[in-house]
């Protein structure tokens, strides 16, 4: 800590504080000249690396700019305090401290803004607590939506998603994958929505809901350029192979190149997605052994087992 640096801070901190006294001949306080003190006073503070003075020093100028109702001043003093909190590792106040610098943002009617300042205190989390900072990212798009920045909403929906996927929290992955893909179609970006519902579709097989991805990937044919993308072909092929147990085709599906250049997160679903049908397949003896086992096969109309002896069995049934 420099002496010098801390000593020209508690000047200006001092000067804050007078200005805010009142008096016989001053009734009313000097709020901008409170404001600036204390913003003069944390650049001190932060030039000594007195990080925790620092921060306190510029909510202390947030708070006065919000009674002044000057909500970006605000917004732009408590997100210097959340980066400061960043810096000094305290994560949660830094992102309580962006969260409150978005709101003063959203006042002062720039949701653009207050956006991408929540998307900075998702990347401060996004290692540490990723459940906290998929919650930011959609926070984020709520945001940006009220703008109608589709792109912008398109892009934090979608790292909310990718998020929630490698949590596995697969549900809460689909629907912010859905989300986006409403996004992209505000902004017609076509060839986006045909990756996105390719990895919905994934996500859903992982579910191992047939069924639902089935009835996504026809309800996307009302996507313009949609069906006629290598992604729609591809989700067919995978589908009529996922649901006859077709194991081969379906990893010869699964490892086209569209699909493993896909994000890392929708790959991997890839590679673990279970075929039904696929153990069956791997014991093709598995139909003569059961029968064998249950005292032979039945002779169509009806009558009397048909006993197979040891060398019926060890030629096969055809």
């Amino acid at each position: 800590m420099s002496s010098t640096k801390v000593s020209e801070a508690l000047a200006h901190i001092e000067k804050a504080e007078k200005c805010l006294k009142t008096s016989f001949l001053k009734w009313n306080p000097d709020y901008d000249g409170a404001a600036s003190e204390y913003i003069k006073a944390a650049t001190c503070y932060r030039n000594a690396k007195a990080l925790p003075e620092a921060r306190e020093a510029y909510i202390k100028a947030a708070e006065i700019q919000h009674r002044m109702k000057a909500p970006f001043h605000s917004a732009k003093s408590y997100e210097q305090a959340g980066l400061l909190s960043k810096e000094n590792g305290e994560m949660d106040l830094a992102v309580k401290l962006m969260e409150q610098a978005a709101l003063m943002f959203q006042e002062h009617g720039t949701p653009d803004t207050a956006a991408l300042c929540l998307e900075k205190a998702a990347k401060m989390v996004e290692q540490s607590h990723p459940a906290r900072a998929a919650d930011l990212y959609k926070k984020a798009s709520d945001v940006a939506d009220i703008e109608d920045h589709a792109r912008q909403s398109a892009e934090s929906i979608g790292k909310a998603g990718r998020i929630f996927l490698r949590l596995q929290r697969y549900e809460e992955g689909a629907q912010c994958l859905c989300k986006e893909i409403e996004f992209h179609a505000a902004s017609e970006n076509f060839p986006m929505i045909a990756k996105l519902v390719l990895a919905v579709v994934l996500v859903k097989l992982t579910l191992e809901d047939y069924v639902a991805a089935e009835h996504f990937f026809r309800s996307a044919g009302k996507y313009p350029q949609f069906g006629d993308s290598e992604e729609a072909i591809a989700i067919e092929e995978l589908l009529a192979a996922y649901d006859s147990g077709d194991e081969e085709n379906a990893r010869r599906i699964l490892n086209l190149p569209l699909i493993k250049y896909m994000d890392n997160v929708f790959n991997k679903l890839a590679r673990s997605l279970v075929i039904p049908g696929e153990v069956k397949r791997a014991d093709p003896n598995l139909g003569v052994a059961s029968r064998a086992a249950g005292g032979g096969a039945n002779v169509e109309g009806g009558g009397a087992p048909v006993q197979l002896d040891d060398e019926e069995l060890e030629g096969g049934l055809c």
